[in-house]
């Protein structure tokens, strides 16, 4: 047993300490807490009194035989994010006595799942939200899902379908605007219009000069992907208005980047958009809107600050910046304030799922013995200077025992790969050099800290918790750009966490793991669990996976989509509103185009031949191919349920 395990209850550990631990007050915006038995809750109305117990949730779902990982979406959190940012839209604009209206368009590539789109809508269609799409495909999802009076932006470089299908749902009377994000895309529009018989309605996104912060800030800028210059747009007005079709130039679109984490580049960007709307409408345009993209960040890490997994400010801050902003240049300018629209994606949907997976096993780093005995004198001298160093060490000589530690360790090493060190004696001073390690570990708590070169004995000296996920499925923003995510133990929380862990998935890849999470509003290189004991569950969850995960999740090591239940409450009761069935094996190898009854006869074959050769009976050979069958139908994932044919 290692020296950092203790008691698995403490008697004056309470959950309160649990929630500072892992930060919730932090990070959860009113929507996470844990219960007097030291488990999970979510209030999807941030109302305590309507709570769904976690822990709960899943072992019925168990009992309906779905295995873990399972993705929890909470239908009442995107309907709680779409009234606040509505109610913060509408607080700004009473407040500055704004003469228009605000309207969010939920950008779909942020969880393009059908249900998830349905309740966007659904909750979204009495404030008369709308929605964006990014791709054709996109468009033709949500034209035939939307209601015909609300708004969908195009963005995204469009082709001749493309266009065509935006201008017929226009003809259809739908508000279907498309944005002009390079000049042929202007070319094609007119092309259709004046085919089909319409006066179009028009958006152009602008390059702006201010970039906005983070991983995207490349979004904006003179160098950003997607828009027209300053300078093409004008030439674009002047070509309509020569048409006389100035009028249908309605939107001016600009956007600064995803997660922008200082609201100062926000407003940077407000003012100088505001200014081209102006300009753009006192030379003609017919502009009513004005759609300042997406970028309202979502504080994963819970520090409040303007880093990449945080924002350094309020979505309340937001709106108002949104609409003073707008309103000051319009005024003077005298121009009407125009319709608000935001692309604000993360922030609506990223609270709103959960994943929640199980720990199938732990590796230690090392075991901590305290007494080893006397070493038989014939061993090499480097490990009995391990043995010395283990027995010498106290809490005044600490870097000097890990120090000689080191160097011992070397010397074993080097021995040994000249043949002059036995494996069991290499073993022994592994050990020995552990033990050091964890007793350096055990004094720094005792002490409260360690000298700065040693604080690494936690990452070091960390357990490997392994869950029954795969990264690159479920939360491929941790590997592809170092995001956080909060995680969590969804029971247990009454008891004191002894464990310093990282995560590894079950995918053979080694970067299947998790060895950054949040502590403090700050990243830890390590995550506090419980004591893992073989047979007994022990669950996680991933919060905040809501926003891009799903979609961007791939089929490494051909793990598919995980099961998906969407989750309500009414009146103090949990209501599980439908249950999206994970892939399956055969589903997954279709994709990388297996065709499942030639896997069947290839099979067959060999269990034919085995037959032949008297490897296998009749019995054996019907066995083999009828679990081979069944196994193709099952879940990708691991399961704790007896294998049977």
């Amino acid at each position: 047993m290692s020296a950092t395990t203790t008691p698995t209850t403490t008697p004056n550990w309470t959950v309160e300490n649990s929630a500072e631990l892992y930060d919730i007050e932090r990070w959860s915006d009113d929507y996470f807490h844990i219960s007097d038995n030291g488990t999970l809750l979510v209030s999807p109305n941030r109302n305590r009194a309507n709570a769904i117990d976690v822990k709960e949730l899943v072992d019925r779902l168990d009992q309906r035989g779905l295995d873990l990982p399972i993705l929890i979406r909470f239908n009442g959190i995107l309907a709680d994010r779409l009234k606040r940012m509505n109610d913060c839209f509408a607080e700004a604009i009473n407040q500055h006595g704004f003469q228009n209206r605000y309207c969010c368009v939920f950008p779909i590539k942020v969880n393009q799942q059908r249900d998830v789109v349905q309740q966007v809508i659904a909750h979204g269609r009495q404030y008369g939200f709308g929605v964006e799409a990014g791709s054709k495909p996109e468009l033709l999802a949500v034209v035939a899902m939307t209601d015909p009076d609300m708004p969908v932006i195009c963005n995204g470089f469009k082709d001749d379908e493309f266009i065509h299908m935006a201008l017929l749902a226009q003809r259809m009377g739908r508000t279907v605007i498309p944005v002009v994000e390079k000049v042929s895309e202007l070319d094609l529009i007119l092309k259709h219009a004046e085919e089909m018989g319409i006066r179009p309605t028009i958006g152009m996104r602008v390059k702006l000069a201010t970039r906005g912060t983070g991983r995207w800030q490349a979004s904006g800028g003179y160098r950003s992907k997607f828009g027209l210059t300053v300078s093409e747009m004008l030439a674009q007005l002047d070509r309509l208005i020569e048409l006389g079709m100035g009028d249908c130039f309605q939107l001016l679109h600009f956007h600064v980047g995803s997660q922008v984490g200082n609201i100062r580049q926000l407003k940077s960007a407000i003012l100088e958009a505001s200014r081209i709307y102006v300009d753009l409408f006192r030379r003609g345009a017919g502009l009513k809107y004005l759609d300042v993209g997406g970028g309202l960040g979502v504080d994963y890490d819970g520090s409040q600050t303007d880093t990449d997994s945080s924002m350094n400010y309020t979505m309340q801050e937001y709106a108002n910046d949104v609409v003073y902003h707008v309103q000051t240049v319009c005024d003077e300018a005298e121009v009407p304030h125009p319709t608000l629209i935001s692309e604000s994606g993360r922030a609506i949907a990223a609270q709103h799922s959960i994943l929640v997976m199980d720990i199938l096993g732990v590796t230690a780093q090392g075991k901590f013995q305290s007494d080893l005995g006397e070493l038989p004198e014939e061993y090499e001298q480097p490990v009995h200077d391990l043995w010395l160093s283990l027995d010498s060490l106290t809490s005044r000589n600490i870097q000097q025992v890990f120090h000689d530690a080191q160097v011992s360790l070397e010397l074993c090493m080097n021995l040994f790969s000249g043949g002059y060190l036995p494996l069991e004696q290499r073993v022994i001073a592994e050990d020995l050099y552990f033990a050091i390690c964890h007793g350096i570990q055990k004094i720094g708590a005792e002490m409260g800290e360690l000298p700065d070169e040693l604080r690494h004995l936690d990452r070091t000296l960390s357990d490997i918790y392994f869950a029954n996920f795969s990264l690159f499925q479920s939360m491929p923003d941790s590997w592809a750009i170092d995001q956080l995510f909060p995680i969590m133990p969804i029971h247990r929380l009454a008891e004191k966490p002894t464990r310093h862990a990282v995560l590894g998935d079950i995918t053979c890849d080694s970067d299947g793991k998790v060895d950054g999470f949040i502590c403090g509003g700050k990243r830890s290189r390590t995550l506090m669990l419980h004591e893992h004991t073989v047979g007994q569950p022990y669950q996680l969850a991933v919060m905040m996976v809501g926003a891009y995960q799903e979609i961007l999740g791939d089929l490494h090591n051909l793990f598919g989509d995980t099961h998906a239940v969407h989750v309500d409450i009414a009146d103090g009761n949990v209501k599980v509103q439908s249950i999206v069935k994970g892939d399956t094996v055969q589903e997954v190898l279709g994709y990388v185009q297996y065709e499942t009854r030639e896997l069947v006869d290839k099979l067959q074959e060999a269990v034919e031949d085995a037959l032949q050769r008297g490897v296998l009976n009749n019995e054996q050979a019907g066995e083999t191919v009828a679990f081979y069958e069944k196994s193709l139908g099952n879940y990708t994932y691991l399961s704790h349920r007896k294998a049977a044919t």
